[in-house]
Parts: structure tokens; sequence; C-alpha cells
């Protein structure tokens, strides 16, 4: 008997369950239930159960005709709709719903526009929010953990940003740089004020000093060796000769060719005499040092035109980047990939597939200076067929007809 009334007790309890899903109550006919704006919004919209109005920088509280039940470990939050808070100003206030709050959901609605603000029965005023919360309970302490902002209020971490991440200050370094690295000479800030060299050059780089220093100089040894490879050029002296004639003539000297100190300048640029060695230095300093770094062959171009020139430059140059060893093994070729070679159909008769090919600049026999070869790919037999000098097309179209 003790057992069966346990039992009976324990049945009358009523099992208690844990809900995921917002709930909603009706409490009102014309109540509408909450909706989503589209498939990922983050709320549910709720609608007014009656019209009415928000006075100009005032509020109003809007009737709803709803009661939520929320999930455990969640609660509530009214937010305001974009769409009414940016076109008419209109913001909600004390928007947090416990989750044990059965009763009609309210809404505060401030209007911070000048204007009145109008709204309908079954508009769109707010939209409700379901967020997780920690439900931890109050403890009494007797201190707090030291932190880096301590007792700072309001304002405190905008007036003073603190560093999270300090760096290590380095001074400036100076260094002018040599030709032989061995040669660099490096210099502290500390040095500005002491050093005589420093002293002297304090102005500051500009775009004409950039300029300047591009500016290149030519050693007298190289400059040497252009003067000896010019005695070897007729042409290089014939314009140099007709230079220095005009100039002692007292005629007007063309602006592009210059002649001054046995050197022949075109728009101001070395003109270069046809020698392949001195071609071929002038290339190596500005495409396989270091410095240059194996540009293409338009670069290369640009940078030896800048204070060289010499009759088809330009052809020279792109054959000699072509023949750079180092770039062809470091730089990949842009063209499409090769496909694999594809074999000649092997014919199936005579004479059914033939190859062609020409002999020319042969001595004259018989008033001929060329050759025609036919062969067979079948049989191999070849016809050996002789033309004229100045044969054409036809000509030789109408022989193969008649020949083969």
């Amino acid at each position: 008997m003790i057992h069966q009334k346990r039992n009976a007790e324990t049945a009358l309890v009523p099992e208690k369950r844990e809900h995921t899903s917002l709930r909603i109550m009706k409490l009102s006919d014309k109540a509408i239930i909450p909706t989503k704006g589209s498939r990922f919004a983050a709320g549910h919209d709720i609608y007014a159960l009656k019209e009415g109005m928000v006075p100009a920088k005032g509020p109003t509280m809007v009737e709803t005709g709803i009661a939520i039940g929320l999930p455990e470990g969640t609660y509530g939050r009214v937010a305001a709709r974009s769409g009414i808070a940016s076109k008419m100003g209109i913001e909600v206030g004390g928007g947090v719903i416990d989750a044990d709050y059965t009763g009609e959901v309210q809404v505060i609605l401030r209007n911070h526009g000048e204007a009145d603000c109008v709204f309908k029965a079954a508009d769109r005023i707010a939209q409700l929010i379901i967020a997780k919360i920690a439900n931890a309970d109050a403890m009494e302490v007797d201190d707090l953990e030291t932190t880096e902002r301590g007792k700072a209020g309001f304002g405190s971490s905008d007036l003073n940003p603190k560093r999270l991440v300090t760096a290590k200050e380095e001074g400036v370094k100076i260094c002018f740089l040599q030709a032989n690295t061995s040669e660099n000479e490096f210099f502290s800030v500390a040095d500005i004020s002491n050093h005589p060299r420093l002293m002297k050059e304090k102005e500051m780089l500009s775009s004409t000093h950039v300029k300047a220093a591009l500016t290149r100089t030519m050693n007298d040894a190289f400059l040497d060796k252009i003067r000896t490879a010019g005695k070897e050029d007729e042409k290089w002296q014939d314009r140099g000769r007709e230079l220095v004639r005009l100039r002692e003539s007292g005629k007007k000297m063309t602006d592009e060719w210059i002649e001054k100190d046995g050197l022949l300048y075109y728009k101001n640029r070395f003109y270069i005499p046809e020698e392949e060695a001195l071609q071929t230095e002038i290339a190596q300093g500005c495409h396989d040092s270091f410095v240059a770094g194996h540009f293409g062959q338009e670069k290369t171009i640009e940078i030896v035109t800048r204070d060289f020139y010499w009759k088809k430059l330009g052809d020279w140059i792109r054959d000699y980047v072509r023949s750079c060893d180092e770039c062809r093994h470091s730089k990949s070729p842009r063209h499409a990939k090769y496909r694999l070679l594809q074999p000649l159909e092997v014919p199936y008769a005579a004479w059914s597939s033939i190859s062609t090919d020409f002999i020319t600049q042969l001595p004259e026999s018989q008033c001929k200076t060329q050759i025609m070869v036919v062969v067979d790919r079948f049989t191999k037999i070849a016809h050996f067929i002789g033309l004229h000098m100045k044969v054409t097309a036809k000509d030789v179209a109408d022989t193969l007809l008649r020949e083969v």
C-alpha cells in the first residue's frame, strides 16, 4: 500500500520540459504573430495592435497583443527596425524581456525627429531578437583582481590609449653606397654634427638630386676605349670629321649631333662605334650586373639608351638578351606548351602523297638555275625537274602536272 501511494503522489507532479523554441500566445484576436523578413534575419518583426502616434521629441507605449515564452538560458531584446529608424528617427527604449515574463509585450518608441510619427495597426514597429545569456549568481567578495584599467571611468579608454605592443626605436642610419660594396660607408645620427662629409652634405634629397644621381659618369679608361674603337669605324670617323668641319667653318651644327674631346654624342648620348667587344661590355654592365638584375629586352634597351646609342641598337640588345644563359635558365617561357609530335599519315598507294623541295642558286645549265625535287612518300621514287630563275607559282604548278 505504501509503494502504491508513493507512485500515485509521483504521478500528480507535472513533468518539467525544456523548451527550445520561441512560443507566442495571442492576447487579442487582432494581434499578429511576429515574423521574419528573410530566411537569415536576426530578429522577428513585431506588429502594432492599434494605430497610434509617437510625438516629436517624445516617447509612447505601443501595445502588441501578444505574450511570449522564451527558451531557457535566453532573453528577448526588442530592437529598432532599420527602416523606421533611418527614415523617421524612431528608437526603441527599455528593450529587455526576461525569460520568466509572460505578460503582454509592449514596446517603448522614442521619436528623435522634428515631426510626429503616425503608425497604423499591423505596422511593423520593432524587432524581437533572442539572445543567449549566462545566468550567474551574485557573490560578495572582499576585493577584485587588478586590471590595467582599474578604477578609470567614463572615457578613460579614449583619452590616453595605451600600447599593448611596444616597438624598439632604432636610430636613423645613413649610408653612402659605392660600386665596391666593401667601400660602403655607414653613419648614425650622432655623426651628422661631427663627420665633415655629413656636415657638408646636409641638404635633403629632392627630385633634382635624384635626377643628378642617375647621371652616369664614365671613367677615362672607358672613354679611351670609345676613341680607339672609333678610329677603326669609318662611318664614325666620317661623322666626326663632318661635325669638326661645320664647327670650324662657323656654320650651324645640327642639334642632335655634338663632337667634344674626340667623342661623338647623339641626343646627349655617347655614339658607340661598330665594335662588338665594346657593345658587349656596355650590355653586360646594363644587363648582367647584380645592380641591373637581368631585366627583359625592353627594360634593358631603356637602360642602355639612357647613355648610349649605335645603329640598330634595339635589335642588337634583343639578340643579346635572348642569348643570355642565366635568363634562359631562370626565366620560365611564356608561350603555350609544346604538344606531342604527330607522325605523318602512312600513304596507302603510290603517288597518293608527295613531298616537294627546291634547290636554288645553282650554276646555270640549259638556262636553268633551280631544281624542283618531287618524291613519292610510298615508293620513294624521285623526280628532279629543272626550273628557270624567274619561275612563277603558275609555272611550278604546270610543270608539276606535266612532269609528275
